[in-house]
């Protein structure tokens, strides 16, 4: 308990000789958009506005300057090309009706220009730690929720998401980033990352979303880069002997689960070859991305805006499944930016997401670089993977998210050390 009495001081009045209010702010903030999202990702989305409203008043009344080097600039150019080309689509392609419903929703990718000045009144080293720090302590909230699910309620688990498939990508998410903090010298720390990984991977098992299956080896593979690079605190012997014991905890947990998703995958494989035409997961991805394609190929410069999205890919199939396909998206994220804005659009999909993969890789050499590049890859990977098979942009709560974490990434200098979050 003394422990999360020094936390709470830590975050609410830091001791490092900075403690003003916008600094004090910046720590609650990422530290509870860390802790939030498989929770309530509505307080996600709000935290993100405010920020970008508390960003606009300060650079207004000149609290703080812009602050964005070249290298800051280009990845705010990566970030801002994305929404422009997809609000020039709706412009192109008539109905105009939800024009400012969908400007809206683009607002997220905007921020970086207005949140990463107001991260850097912070020191350098404060924010990431404490954002790591909150996406343990989330996860294992998040996996108790999705446990009680289950178990009572759901076949899926969504926690407080209200969508299995988007914990699944937060639960991967935040999971490998939570398992970071096996680096701080802190024990306490130190079993947060473990457990909050442990329940990341839960999340994901519980939740069955299959495309995030498929990420995990990836991440395993990013994480054992960083740590190589980077000694930890905790022996190998101990870490094997956790890691063993949390692993068959977690196989034997979920194997209803994964058993369950994979004799449905075979089911709908099976399905395939029948000729009764029935409808199932898999082939109405495989209808959407025929559909895709084909309109793709139809009007491959502009595209048809994302307000005729699904009108334009079910154009493309027959008349007797386009009535049990009620779906907002093709299932593959490039082929949704493919159907909103052409390859263009396909083009700016692509830069969004190596935006956070160039803010690191462009930061000077040093143990800061390392870990922005190591969240980076984790953050480029879950978004990938998952949204190559299902959502990837144009949600409620992966926007906020995916917008607000490549400002975290850019906010510290390369030579900037890891401290843990309590450091006395």
């Amino acid at each position: 308990m003394n422990y999360f009495r020094q936390l709470v001081i830590a975050v609410l009045h830091p001791g490092n000789g900075a403690g003003s209010a916008l600094d004090r702010t910046n720590g609650i903030a990422v530290f509870f958009f860390a802790i939030l999202p498989g929770l309530s990702p509505n307080f996600n989305s709000f935290i993100l506005l405010a920020s970008m409203l508390s960003g606009i008043y300060c650079l207004a009344t000149a609290r703080f300057s812009l602050n964005l080097s070249k290298s800051d600039r280009l990845v705010a150019m990566c970030m801002t090309i994305y929404p422009v080309v997809m609000i020039a689509s709706i412009f192109i392609n008539p109905p105009y009706s939800e024009v400012p419903d969908w400007i809206f929703r683009l607002l997220p990718f905007f921020s970086i220009w207005l949140i990463l000045p107001r991260m850097r009144q912070s020191p350098d080293g404060r924010l990431v730690p404490l954002f790591i720090l909150g996406a343990g302590i989330g996860m294992i909230v998040t996996f108790l929720f999705s446990l009680l699910q289950i178990i009572f309620l759901l076949d899926r688990a969504e926690a407080g998401t209200s969508n299995a498939a988007l914990l699944g990508i937060i639960g991967l998410l935040f999971g490998g980033i939570a398992l970071l903090n096996v680096q701080s010298p802190k024990s306490v720390e130190q079993r947060i990352a473990i457990l909050g990984y442990a329940a990341g991977l839960g999340c994901v098992l519980l939740s069955g979303t299959r495309s995030a299956w498929l990420a995990i080896p990836v991440h395993l593979v990013i994480l054992l880069w960083y740590f190589r690079k980077h000694s930890f605190h905790l022996s190998l012997r101990s870490l094997a002997i956790t890691g063993s014991l949390l692993f068959a905890g977690l196989i034997a947990l979920g194997s209803g689960q994964i058993l369950h998703r994979i004799q449905a995958l075979q089911e709908n494989m099976a399905s395939l070859e029948s000729s009764e035409g029935e409808v199932t997961s898999l082939s109405a991805r495989l209808a959407l991305y025929e559909g895709a394609l084909s309109a793709i190929a139809k009007d491959p410069l502009t595209g048809y805006g994302p307000q005729n999205r699904m009108a334009s890919v079910l154009a493309e199939l027959p008349e007797s499944i386009r009535p049990q396909l009620p779906f907002s998206h093709v299932h593959n994220g490039f082929l949704t930016a493919g159907i909103d804005a052409g390859v263009v659009g396909i083009a700016a999909l692509s830069l969004l997401l190596l935006a956070p993969v160039i803010g690191a890789w462009k930061k000077e050499p040093g143990p800061g670089r390392d870990l922005a590049l190591a969240i980076a890859l984790l953050l480029f990977s879950s978004y990938v993977i998952t949204g190559s098979f299902g959502i990837m942009f144009n949600q409620k709560a992966l926007d906020p998210i995916f917008a607000y974490m490549v400002a975290l990434i850019c906010a510290d200098r390369g030579s900037t050390r890891f401290e843990p979050v309590v450091r006395n």
